[in-house]
């Protein structure tokens, strides 16, 4: 299997046709068919079928694409590690980050990456667990950054703590719940939850099992926070949400502080990688960054 077949290949199975595909590789599609079927040839089995609605990967198809995922990926961060041995200084990151960090510590990290590779390639999502994980898993992203239970993590993956920080429930100014002053009262509230299972999520209903109260029957899943902002200011969802993101001037207008007395455990940002493959020196670099953001944050 050669490298440009794999990736023909893989964009293939992401745009769904062929001529999306070609145009995305800038080949043409003469050029992206041939380097499909030669892949075909070498395996011996069908890795696509071509139907009058596009392209659907076959049974063969979808089992190589995690593989073929990994393999491109890794490829690619080690073209990336030679060039940057060689004094190179336009490696790639992709990176997930919450935004609790986005608003926090990010910003200065990225500022101080750029002073050390300013003609990097960088890309950043969301970095809720449940959907930055699986695509650190298959090798899309180099780290994510995210509010994490780090026992609740696969074994694949190792964790380092950024910071600490509280939660708090919040709701809408003029929310009917917005004088609570205990958990008691809003057990039977409507709750914003991250559906992932390392998400701080579980924190939350392990503290509910503690002080005997139900866990929260009416809930919302919901792993954006762009979404999760809009339904907390224009319904009666409530959520627990990192303190410092609260106020923050963009992210907390409209919400309020509920006067919750039970104290929420404290959560835990931090980056997490995948164990079986090093970081590249660009990734590297930018985790160092977080780092030392994460401690001037901690002096100030």
């Amino acid at each position: 299997m050669k490298y440009h077949q794999l990736r023909a290949f893989l964009s293939v199975a992401e745009q769904g046709s062929i001529r999306a595909a070609a145009r995305s590789l800038h080949l043409s599609q003469a050029a992206l068919t041939k380097a499909l079927k030669e892949l075909e040839q070498h395996l011996g089995v069908p890795l696509v079928l071509r139907t009058a609605r596009g392209v659907q990967l076959t049974a063969f198809g979808q089992q190589l694409r995690i593989r073929a995922q990994l393999m491109v990926t890794e490829m690619r961060r080690a073209e990336d590690d030679i060039a940057q041995m060689k004094g190179a200084a336009n490696g790639s990151v992709s990176v997930a980050v919450t935004p609790a960090a986005a608003i926090s510590v990010l910003p200065e990290a990225y500022r101080a990456f750029r002073r050390e590779m300013p003609n990097a390639r960088v890309s950043f999502i969301e970095g809720f667990p449940g959907v930055a994980l699986p695509r650190l898993r298959d090798g899309t992203l180099d780290f994510v950054v995210a509010v994490i239970v780090p026992e609740h993590l696969g074994p694949e993956f190792d964790h380092a703590e950024l910071y600490e920080s509280r939660s708090v429930v919040v709701a809408r100014r003029d929310h009917p719940l917005s004088h609570c002053t205990s958990l008691a009262e809003l057990a039977g509230a409507e709750w914003l939850l991250n559906p992932s299972p390392e998400s701080s999520t579980r924190a939350l209903l392990d503290f509910f099992d503690e002080l005997g109260l139900p866990a929260p029957q009416r809930v919302i899943e919901c792993p954006s926070f762009v979404i999760a902002r809009g339904l907390l200011c224009g319904s009666d969802a409530i959520a627990a949400m990192p303190a410092p993101l609260v106020d923050h001037s963009w992210a907390g207008e409209g919400l309020v502080v509920l006067p919750v007395t039970d104290r929420l455990p404290a959560i835990s940002v931090g980056v997490v990688t995948r164990r079986d493959s090093p970081l590249t020196p660009a990734a590297s670099l930018f985790v160092d960054c977080l780092q030392h953001a994460a401690r001037q944050r901690k002096k100030s």
